[in-house]
């Protein structure tokens, strides 16, 4: 009997740069994060919001800058996971891969959620009638299956259709804030951008910090398209810095007009309410309430599934790399269809364990508490993992001894430190039930991950040394003259 051939490659050069672009713009979900970052930010940073989001947008930016740098050097479907291990070495690596499955992997549940329970508030609001508390899961069901669908048939087909949607949402975004910030009238303050507003000071900042970099988060999920992006070492660096700038700028100016016209002293009243951005614009624009109502009830829900999507084509990739070069994941992740060239084995486990997920954490705390209790425990594993890529470009760029003391040294260093800013608020003052818990399972995951590091080492040491090395490098920086490690 023949033996059948496993594929273990992606679909080369099959992205342009509008859709890796689009892989970051849309995990970074402009209505969606308006809907539910912005109120959470609103919760603890309460009328200095804007100044919240746009300190969340500095420490993205310098975050960004080391993502840009390994990308013009190194191009891999394993992201983070393969530059830290290029830059720190295999162990680092593998560590960096582990926080990452954490990472993404809650991340997409998390949105899952907050899609369950923003479809049932926008059909209790239209129908002005109270649905069953339980009746989000189904629909978070829908939100599941639908993007295990589309992952499992291309990245390419996702991709277009999340670039269709991110286009109009943006305009559609700028529009509406353009009409709170003139229906504010007086009520327009630059004040929002200081600290005078955060009814508890820097504290407030902080944590509003987390949810701000959480809607930020998403920039660097073209890093893993890395294998099948053209002309990698310039499309995934431009496609990071241009959705950053892109939804920073979208994010500042309607978190602003969300703060004016709602009231600077009024902002505690604002996360009260399940979605208190259309109970915003029904105040302001009552004459043109049932258009913006359609309008943002079909962005809200494309943005929230664009988002996942993104998220997932994101996770998958990594799981993908991790089980090609069979370490911690089961080598058959690193698997790919042989019609569609999608990790489809890894499409399954993510979708999977992502249900799973979704089902117990919305039980336990309800759709939207669970999403916010996911998406603190997301940030914080997003952050060490920039941290540590923070470190592993510094290592790396004096390792080929082309270091640079600005964007090498300084940049990344004043990334880590504000990154360390929102980790403090986290634990310090101890937050009350359930935020507190975060913190503790993150410390159990990194304490797993050790372990399965130490059981590697033991059995087979050699294995550690393959972390990495599949991916198109090049010395110069320019995107040309690449090398292949294997």
């Amino acid at each position: 009997m023949a033996e059948t051939k496993v594929s273990t490659s992606l679909s080369r050069n099959a992205l342009g740069l509008l859709h890796v672009i689009f892989q970051s713009a849309s995990q970074m979900s402009p209505t969606g994060t308006v809907v539910s970052g912005l109120t959470a930010i609103a919760a603890y940073a309460l009328g200095s919001m804007p100044l919240a989001i746009v300190l969340a947008l500095c420490a993205s930016f310098l975050g960004a800058n080391t993502l840009i740098q390994f990308s013009k050097r190194i191009s891999s479907a394993g992201g983070y996971y393969t530059w830290i291990a290029r830059g720190a070495g295999p162990y680092a690596g593998v560590y960096g891969g582990w926080l990452y499955v954490l990472y993404q992997g809650l991340n997409a549940p998390a949105l899952i959620l907050f899609f369950g329970y923003v479809v049932k508030a926008l059909l209790e609001l239209g129908l002005g009638m109270t649905l069953a508390g339980w009746i989000w899961w189904p629909f978070a069901m829908v939100a599941a299956l639908f993007v295990w669908f589309i992952a499992y048939v291309g990245i390419k087909q996702s991709l277009i259709y999340s670039m269709i949607v991110g286009i109009v949402e943006i305009v559609v975004l700028c529009v509406l804030a353009v009409l709170l910030i003139h229906q504010a009238g007086s009520g327009n303050t630059l004040a929002t951008f200081t600290p005078r507003f955060s009814l508890t000071g820097w504290s407030g900042i902080g944590l509003g910090m987390i949810f701000g970099l959480f809607s930020f988060a998403g920039y660097g999920a073209s890093a893993t398209l890395g294998e099948e992006a053209k002309n990698p070492h310039r499309s995934i660096a431009r496609a990071i810095l241009l959705s950053l700038a892109i939804i920073g700028f979208v994010l500042i100016f309607v978190g602003y007009a969300t703060t004016v016209a709602w009231g600077v002293h009024r902002m505690s009243s604002y996360t009260t309410l399940p979605l208190p951005l259309l109970n915003l614009v029904h105040q302001a624009l009552p004459g043109a309430w049932p258009f913006w109502f359609w309008a943002l009830t079909i962005l809200i829900i494309n943005s929230t599934l664009t988002a996942i999507i993104a998220i997932t084509n994101a996770q998958v990739r990594v799981l993908f790399a991790l089980g090609r070069d069979r370490l911690i994941m089961p080598s058959r992740l690193g698997h790919t269809h042989p019609r569609y060239k999608t990790p489809h084995l890894a499409i399954h486990a993510q979708s999977l364990i992502g249900i799973a997920v979704v089902t117990a954490v919305g039980f336990w705390l309800g759709p939207f508490s669970g999403f916010l209790f996911l998406a603190e425990l997301v940030t914080l594993s997003n952050l060490i993992i920039h941290i540590m890529a923070n470190v592993s470009l510094i290592q790396y760029q004096r390792r080929i001894r082309q270091f640079q003391w600005v964007v090498h040294g300084l940049l990344p260093l004043l990334a880590s430190l504000m990154f360390l800013f929102p980790i403090y608020f986290s634990i310090f003052p101890v937050p009350s039930y359930p935020d507190n818990i975060p913190p503790y399972l993150l410390v159990a995951w990194l304490l797993l991950g050790g372990g399965l590091l130490w059981r590697i080492v033991r059995r087979d040491p050699g294995r550690l040394q393959r972390a990495g090395l599949i991916t198109n490098e090049t010395l110069d920086g320019d995107g040309q003259d690449q090398v292949l490690s294997q």
